[in-house]
């Protein structure tokens, strides 16, 4: 029989499970558990739940990343079976979880929000050093160079 009610059994249950990598619709599968929907009702309508969830679904990607290794280094799974599967998971977790596990990470320092700053500083070529002069000078015969090639 399906259970609808909530009790703080079946939830830590199910925060349990999805902590260890079960999606909520595999515990929902589970004879005796409430549907998905009655369970996607209880976190919409009361926030402490929600916040479990929330922390639950952390643990879920971390899991889901063990998953990977635990797979890539599987001696029963054939070598395109393991490429799929870490695949999949790999972009999973790129997805859900960028700033650690994206495929195209960018490293910079400082504010990660907004990583690029653009300075502009107005000079005087009156106010160079002889060093700095001849560095620019180096510069722009270098660049005429290569657009006369």
């Amino acid at each position: 029989m399906t259970q609808r009610r909530f009790t703080p059994t079946v939830w830590a249950t199910i925060l349990e499970r999805v902590s260890n990598g079960e999606s909520l619709r595999q515990v929902c599968r589970t004879e005796g558990f409430p549907p998905e929907a009655t369970i996607r009702n209880w976190i919409r309508s009361d926030q402490e739940l929600a916040t479990q969830y929330a922390q639950a679904r952390v643990l879920q990607v971390e899991s889901w990343a063990d998953e990977v290794r635990d797979v890539a280094f599987s001696d029963d799974l054939e070598p395109n079976d393991k490429r799929v599967r870490v695949d999949s998971l790999k972009w999973l977790l790129s997805k859900l979880k960028p700033e650690r596990y994206g495929l195209d990470r960018l490293l910079v320092m400082g504010d990660q929000a907004n990583p690029v700053h653009h300075l502009h500083k107005t000079i005087s070529v009156a106010d160079l050093t002889d060093e700095q002069l001849s560095a620019l000078q180096t510069f722009c015969e270098r660049m005429l160079e290569s657009k006369s090639d």
